[in-house]
């Protein structure tokens, strides 16, 4: 029988901010947090395996992604604009008790972010594609993507960018591209078709000469177990950085997990992603 994903809203500082939820209530908690361009549904694979092994899956919509209400102003899609409503979220669904959190990108940026936070009883961290340093040319890469057009006359011209933006994330299963374009792409009542995140998220991103994002002196700090997942064509996370936060974790146990067949981001879509991370969230 499959498990249902249920869909649902949290008012938050003003916001309706969507997200999934699947399994018992009273299962071990797995707190998502998706990249720059995608929303919550990417974890749907992910989510009913898990699921199905008793846990109990959240996925959030960021601001401006999914069916998450748009930020008024560009200004406020940065790093620090998405905490409060990551914190008022997981605060909600977890009321105190102890959870993983899964940040893919800058996902995993915002979990870094608030790893220690008193109220937050964050177990393990779990960063997918994204470490201490990000090279500012891999920012120039990700700028252009999230500036380009959200807007297309057909849908065929829609799928072809949403393609072209995931063609690093090592996927082979039509399945997996059919459920990105049924949760990514929306039809408008004119005929065209539209990605389903705010154009104004590209739009606030600087075009070229992205400074490195270090947070080195954070990563000193992390003490919790931590899985690191890249993908081994990463621009975003390179392996001579990996090996930094390797060398330089200070926590309880790290463990780095690398997918040879992608680059930024690994899918966590397709068996062969899935298996070894649910493997290590199970230990």
């Amino acid at each position: 029988m499959t498990i249902e994903i249920i869909q649902k809203t949290l008012p938050i500082n003003g916001f309706e901010i969507a997200y999934t939820e699947i399994g018992p209530e009273d299962g071990r908690i797995l707190f998502c947090v998706h990249g720059l361009l995608s929303n919550g549904r990417d974890y749907d694979f992910l989510a009913r395996h898990m699921a199905a092994k008793g846990w109990r899956v959240i996925a959030i919509d960021l601001p401006g992604r999914g069916k998450s209400a748009w930020f008024p102003d560009p200004a406020l899609y940065t790093l620090a604009s998405y905490f409060p409503f990551c914190i008022e979220l997981a605060k909600h669904v977890t009321q105190g008790k102890p959870f993983d959190w899964m940040g893919v990108s800058l996902g995993g940026m915002i979990g870094m972010g608030l790893h220690n936070l008193p109220d937050l009883n964050m177990q393990r961290l779990i960063l997918v594609d994204v470490g201490a340093e990000v090279p500012g040319a891999a920012l120039d890469l990700v700028s252009g993507l999230a500036r380009a057009p959200t807007q297309y006359p057909t849908k065929e011209e829609a799928v072809a960018f949403l393609k072209k933006r995931c063609s690093a994330w090592g996927i082979t299963d039509p399945a997996v591209w059919d459920h990105l374009i049924a949760h990514d792409i929306i039809a408008q009542e004119e005929g065209t078709h539209r990605l389903h995140y705010d154009p104004a998220i590209g739009a606030a991103m600087k075009e070229q000469g992205n400074e490195t994002l270090a947070f080195w002196e954070l990563w000193e700090q992390i003490k919790q177990p931590v899985l690191l997942i890249r993908g081994a064509q990463s621009v975003i996370l390179p392996k001579d950085i990996a090996d930094r936060m390797q060398q330089e974790y200070k926590g309880a146990k790290m463990d780095t997990i690398t997918f040879a067949d992608c680059g930024h981001v690994p899918n966590l879509m397709q068996p062969g992603h899935i298996e070894p991370l649910a493997a290590w969230l199970e230990i």
